[in-house]
């Protein structure tokens, strides 16, 4: 039985970080897997329900993926594919949506297309980066 990594009560779900509507090869990655109970999944302090919360949950996984293909600026399919924990099949279709660049591909670019092509940002930087006119 999986507990909820919120509150600790039996009975947890599966919850997507990122909604397979908003990337679809995003739905079999455990890194975006998030067990949670009925009450802190879909009640008010729950991310279908409080976008806080939901915003919350992309920017831990955004920066767990950051942290994972942290060593170098560029990966190959099997690199990506072992970071991942995906098959073969799965890291084909992700790779298809990015573009590959003579080194590799671009760690931004993987993290923003597993992110649902958004980079989440915390509200204070996204002010600065509105103040510079910066998009």
């Amino acid at each position: 039985m999986r507990y909820c990594e919120v509150c600790g009560k039996g009975k947890a779900e599966l919850h997507h970080i990122i909604f397979k509507s908003e990337a679809s090869y995003m739905a079999n990655i455990a890194i975006n897997f998030k067990y949670l109970c009925d009450n802190c999944h879909r009640g008010k302090n729950g991310p279908h329900m409080n976008n806080d919360i939901n915003l919350r949950y992309k920017r831990e996984l955004q920066d767990n993926l950051f942290n994972i293909f942290k060593e170098k600026d560029y990966f190959n399919e099997e690199d990506i594919k072992e970071k991942l924990s995906i098959s073969t099949s799965e890291v084909i279709r992700l790779c298809r949506k990015l573009k590959r660049y003579k080194e590799g591909y671009k760690v931004e670019d993987i993290v923003k297309l597993c992110m649902g092509n958004k980079l989440y940002m915390e509200s204070w930087e996204k002010e600065i980066y509105d103040l510079i006119g910066f998009v």
